[in-house]
């Protein structure tokens, strides 16, 4: 049962691919709004307060039309080889490499929010682990294009999409 409540979260994610590589449009619909996967991970509950993952120019926002495509995050244009931190405290359901997205990590957080940070040159954390508000969980890698180095971060209630500009403070 915890593997197919995992495997159902993982093809979630998958789904929704950042909008240099989805072709979904801007208004999102959850794919199995009935799964209720915080009944598997024993995460600490309580307020959530995400810092930024990594100081840099957002230069794609959230909900903005890339390409005919939607954003539904927000993309960090940082140094190379940026240390990513985690904005909030969680377990790592996901830590390996998605088409599109290249290496990915994705944190399961309290209150049924997740957080995701993709186009990662190394990662740092196994799935299952417990990682720590502001403890570094991989390095951003270089797109090729003109030596950019770009973060795509996440926030998701559920299945939802958010904003995280409306989330993260300042650390």
């Amino acid at each position: 049962m915890k593997v197919i409540l995992f495997l159902s979260t993982i093809l979630i994610f998958i789904s929704c691919a950042p909008a240099t590589v989805s072709n979904q449009p801007c208004v999102y619909t959850p794919q199995s709004p009935h799964v209720n996967y915080s009944s598997y991970v024993s995460i600490p509950t309580g307020s959530l307060h995400f810092i930024w993952p990594i100081k840099g120019e957002v230069v794609d926002s959230f909900g903005e039309n890339i390409n005919h495509v939607c954003n539904k995050g927000i993309n960090i244009r940082v140094k190379t080889g940026g240390a990513v931190v985690a904005s909030e405290s969680g377990r790592v359901i996901y830590a390996n490499r998605i088409k599109g997205w290249g290496k990915t990590l994705i944190l399961q957080h309290s209150n049924d929010f997740y957080s995701v940070y993709a186009n990662l040159d190394d990662i740092f954390a196994q799935e299952g682990f417990v990682i720590k508000k502001g403890e570094t969980i991989g390095r951003v890698a270089s797109l090729g294009k003109k030596g950019e180095t770009i973060l795509h971060f996440e926030i998701r209630k559920k299945y939802y999409a958010q904003n995280p500009l409306s989330y993260l403070r300042y650390n």
